[in-house]
């Protein structure tokens, strides 16, 4: 599974339109709302792969949002988005302690987006194959 949390819904869908095929095997989930998302991850935990989160959202902002996916899932990916200018050292504590493991600056070509997602995708798997040798 790949969640994509955007308060924006056209910025939602239109990544997730670009996403649709990058890899068959793995469901897509928008969500407008970051504690419904939150509520779907933790329902769902074992199943993400990886959650792109926008940074600036209502309520549970983006890396709070991230910093609870990591707490209950540490294996899954996850990548912060913004439209606004984010400073190099700002997030740089949350990126060594592998809160974030990627952050994307809005806007994104969706080719762009597509090649960060597998490289996501691939680092999960590779992740998980290191962690589980009898794969």
């Amino acid at each position: 599974m790949v969640g994509i949390v955007d308060d924006d819904s056209d910025i939602s869908m239109l990544f997730a339109d670009a996403l649709r095929g990058v890899d068959d095997g793995i469901s897509l989930f928008t969500f407008n709302n970051s504690l419904e998302a939150l509520k779907h991850f933790t329902n769902n935990k074992e199943k993400y792969i990886l959650v792109i989160c926008d940074l600036m959202m209502p309520g549970l902002n983006g890396l709070d949002l991230v910093k609870k996916i990591k707490k209950l899932s540490p294996k899954t990916r996850t990548m912060i988005t913004s439209g606004y200018e984010i400073e190099p050292n700002e997030l740089q504590i949350d990126i060594n302690k592998g809160t974030i493991d990627r952050i994307i600056q809005k806007p994104i070509s969706m080719n762009g987006l597509r090649e960060e997602v597998k490289n996501q995708i691939y680092n999960y798997q590779l992740r998980i194959s290191k962690n589980n040798p009898s794969n």
